[in-house]
């Protein structure tokens, strides 16, 4: 390993080892390259810990198989609602109103974020991956508000876009704080926050760990497919590859519109389409616009 990463991956076992709690940590598993890396530095720090994936039921099928063949260790959480029932992409659309965009984003908080509460929870979120999570994001962040009223003047903490707590040091005083507060609060610990996507991939190969094999079909990132977070152009290259999830999407809409019409919600302030086809390209922002002719082959 390139010295810098050593260092790195010193780092991150001290950063496991300083806030792993009693009972152990709870690890946000994915699948994806970061969520790989995390957990073997969980198995090389011997912490306790449960990892958990969360089924969106918009993942690629790839990566659920890759997870079920290769992490058997992995518990798989189905989130449901208030009786119980399985949320899903498909029926939150309808209930939601409308579909997740880039401002709207309550898929993340329903499928991915709503597990792990209560225990400190590790994922792999990293710097290196957007300016949000640089914004939003530290070796432990907390996201509450009763946590910013606690610790909001402390010099160890500053406030996120978000409302949350980003812990900027490592010290043994932080150390206390995080433990009276994180039992209480959603807290996360990030420990590779500041690793280079080269540097995870030079451990990846180094320490030999299986990963998903979409990576080595040119994609940089797993995520849901069809998340308004992503390209345009990847968007369409992920409903080209698997086209029953843009019939899914389309359902989801139908159902939508049926939902909103029964509720006296389509009107004149509703203006990203009548039928499926509109709101998907609406969606997709692909510049079709309403009654816009499209050949069906590259619709």
């Amino acid at each position: 390993m390139p010295s810098e990463l050593t260092k790195k991956i010193d780092l991150s076992l001290q950063r496991i080892e300083t806030f792993h709690p009693p009972e152990g940590l709870y690890l946000a598993f994915s699948g994806g390259k970061d969520s790989v890396v995390c957990k073997r530095l969980l198995d090389m720090a011997g912490a306790k810990y449960d990892a958990h994936y969360r089924v969106t039921s918009v993942d690629p099928p790839e990566l659920v198989r890759f997870i079920r063949d290769v992490y058997g260790d992995v518990d798989r959480e189905v989130p449901r609602d208030d009786l119980g029932k399985p949320i899903t992409m498909w029926n939150l659309i309808p209930r939601k109103l409308m579909p997740p965009t880039r401002l709207a984003r309550y898929c993340c908080e329903e499928l991915k974020e709503s597990g792990g509460e209560g225990r400190m929870t590790l994922t792999g979120v990293r710097w290196a991956e957007s300016k949000n999570r640089e914004d939003n994001q530290g070796v432990v962040t907390i996201m509450s508000r009763s946590a910013q009223r606690e610790l909001g003047e402390d010099e160890n903490f500053r406030p996120t876009h978000q409302g949350g707590l980003m812990l900027l040091s490592d010290n043994t005083e932080s150390r206390r704080m995080i433990e009276t507060c994180y039992r209480r609060h959603k807290t996360t610990l990030n420990p590779i926050i500041d690793w280079t996507d080269a540097e995870v991939w030079t451990f990846i190969r180094g320490e030999r760990i299986p990963y998903c094999c979409l990576y080595d079909e040119g994609f940089h990132r797993l995520g849901c497919i069809g998340c308004p977070m992503a390209s345009r152009r990847g968007r369409s290259a992920e409903f080209a590859r698997w086209p029953k999830y843009k019939a899914a999407y389309l359902r989801a809409f139908e159902r939508m519109i049926a939902e909103r019409e029964r509720r006296g919600k389509i009107d004149g302030t509703w203006r990203i389409g009548t039928d499926p086809m509109e709101i998907f390209h609406w969606w997709m922002e692909d510049g079709v616009l309403p009654g816009q002719l499209v050949m069906d082959e590259f619709d």
